[in-house]
């Protein structure tokens, strides 16, 4: 039977259990027949199998109390336990650009589309377009999930109205599907470091736990020189973030962030706009307390996806599916290498995707190419290669900026097969 003792669980097996009982029921009386096509024989079997789904359910029961272990529904009861809920599927944001007449007010929720693909996308809050006829916002995609916007194809006015002239944006920062058990775990684990006394590794867990959020980062000057190589100023902290509210994002920094500590990128109230260039895809926010009812204003930067190419060769050796190179596509995409690890004891890789800010080497996308290409033989890469553009490939990392995130597209990814 399964037993708890100090060192964990351990259940019985089939074999172990069918082992016992035919020495058991011999000992009753030795000339009993119990081959497994008797009567007897067969109702042993049925016995064995029935105490063998009990071990595994009281082995189950055990360790889905475990955060590294607990799956499904259990895995979800252990996070609602630490104030973390499951997410669900999130929406792909984009920063845009607004050319029209000055004055003009584009009310939250004037629809974009794409000439891609059509989808909508809806303005995040109110824009102003100023004296240079022209403004930034941001828009959200009104598709759940992993929706990629290029630069330059949200382009089409879905609301117009006078003094609206054009429209375009820069690489959207993509959604995620529904949560996965793999996630989730990456994400709960982070989030119990919400009531520390670091003020970084708790202002971390707190924007990470805000609805919608699906990745935050933050750096801090902690040098002597007025700018360290990041570009924040001395005394500042940057927070980074992809996915959630402005308002609850804004909230969920000011509920950790230190007196006296100041926000990158840096907003003047005075000249009412931004001091420094990463204002660009900086959102500024007025938080009053809901405990003291005390007012302040926070900023921080939207994520923004920076895409990248892949060019892949390989040679055929053997026969391979017809669908091989959507399969190696899919490989290669930043997301779903989580799907191609999350269940497995993989040892040294990466199955959390790109972080924000996170280098791009060209080494790590062979892990899950020759993952693909090793289920059917002999086949090998003989070049892989990445870059910021079809024409400009090679070998040399890719290091995003401190507010982009590598983003992958099976239409910037060239495959060739040689024989």
């Amino acid at each position: 039977m399964a037993e708890i003792t100090d060192h964990g669980i351990t259940g019985t097996s089939l074999n172990d259990y069918l082992a016992d009982i035919n020495t058991r029921t011999l000992a009753i009386d030795p000339d009993w027949n119990i081959d497994p096509d008797s009567p007897d024989g067969q109702r042993i079997g049925i016995e064995v199998e029935m105490l063998t789904n009990l071990d595994e359910a009281v082995v189950a029961a055990y360790r889905s109390k475990d955060p590294d272990s607990a799956t499904g529904e259990a895995l979800r009861n252990i996070g609602k336990i630490s104030g973390v809920p499951i997410r669900d599927a999130t929406y792909s944001v984009a920063s845009i650009t607004i050319i029209g007449l000055a004055g003009t007010i584009i009310a939250a929720g004037s629809q974009v589309r794409s000439r891609i693909d059509n989808t909508t996308w809806l303005t995040t809050a109110a824009i102003i377009i100023g004296v240079s006829r022209a403004a930034t916002g941001f828009v959200t995609c009104k598709t759940a999930g992993r929706v990629l916007a290029g630069p330059g194809e949200l382009t089409i006015i879905g609301t117009p109205q006078p003094g609206w002239s054009s429209v375009t944006n820069l690489e959207a920062a993509p959604g995620e599907d529904a949560e996965s058990d793999a996630d989730f775990r990456l994400r709960r684990n982070l989030s119990v470091a919400r009531s520390g006394s670091n003020m970084v590794d708790n202002m971390t867990a707190n924007v990470a736990s805000v609805a919608g959020v699906t990745a935050v980062k933050i750096l801090e000057n902690s040098e002597d020189a007025p700018v360290d190589p990041d570009g924040i100023p001395v005394n500042c902290i940057a927070v980074i973030v992809n996915g959630g509210s402005d308002a609850d994002i804004g909230l969920a920094i000011y509920e950790k962030k230190n007196p006296g500590c100041g926000m990158f990128p840096r907003y003047s109230a005075k000249t009412g706009a931004w001091v420094d260039p990463q204002g660009a895809n900086g959102v500024k926010v007025e938080v009053t307390s809901p405990v003291t009812g005390n007012k302040s204003t926070v900023t921080f930067q939207r994520v923004t996806g920076l895409p990248v190419y892949v060019a892949l060769t390989y040679k055929k050796k053997g026969d391979l599916p017809g669908d091989i190179d959507d399969e190696l596509k899919k490989a290669v995409l930043a997301d779903s290498t989580r799907s191609l690890f999350a269940d497995e004891e993989t040892v040294g890789f990466n199955k959390g995707g790109y972080d924000i800010g996170e280098l791009v080497p060209v080494g790590r996308l062979y892990t899950p190419v020759n993952k693909v290409l090793g289920k059917y033989g002999d086949s090998y890469v003989t070049s892989l290669t990445i870059g910021l553009s079809a024409g400009s490939q090679g070998l040399t990392p890719i290091q995003p900026s401190i507010a982009q995130i590598a983003t992958f597209d099976a239409d910037n990814i060239a495959i060739t097969v040689t024989p």
